[in-house]
């Protein structure tokens, strides 16, 4: 569902793949030996060294790890078709929508990705953060509250 959301936002200019990558091993006897290997050292710093926390998800675009090769706006893209994934995999599995936080998302993406982006969340309550309230997300988003922070201090804004 991914793929087709990034599709979507990109106008099939760009396809993204997910890997995922383990980095223990599958079988159970083996894992439980990686396991005993360092429990030691895990035990007496409080850690754990090794496990499923150490996997990784891998996007490539275009064939392309996108951590290494893709702009900041491919993977703010990738991000937010991860998010919009989840929302759908959430709003299915337990029939509500959840709350959506962008935190200064709007900064890295072209005008086609963030209308996409705007057009999706319409029907989600959302929070955004950002360091500029344009024309743009005021004109295209019902806004019920906006609050400013000013050298540390909250004051609720005036919605027009």
């Amino acid at each position: 569902y991914t793929a087709s959301i990034h599709e979507s936002i990109t106008k099939s200019k760009e396809k993204l793949t997910l890997f995922y990558e383990h980095k223990m091993p599958k079988e159970e006897e083996a894992y439980l030996l990686a396991l005993q290997k360092t429990l030691e050292k895990d035990s007496k710093y409080g850690t754990t060294s090794c496990g499923v926390q150490h996997d990784d998800m891998i996007l490539y675009l275009n064939g392309s790890d996108v951590r290494i090769y893709g702009s900041q706006g491919q993977q703010r893209t990738a991000a937010l078709s991860l998010k919009l994934a989840e929302i759908e995999l959430v709003k299915s599995l337990i029939h509500d929508t959840p709350v959506l936080l962008l935190d200064d998302v709007m900064s890295e993406l072209d005008s086609n990705r963030r209308n996409y982006l705007l057009d999706s969340i319409k029907d989600i309550q959302t929070v955004v953060t950002c360091t500029g309230y344009d024309d743009f997300i005021k004109s295209r988003l019902t806004i019920d509250k906006i609050y400013e922070v000013v050298q540390g201090t909250v004051n609720e804004m005036q919605v027009l």
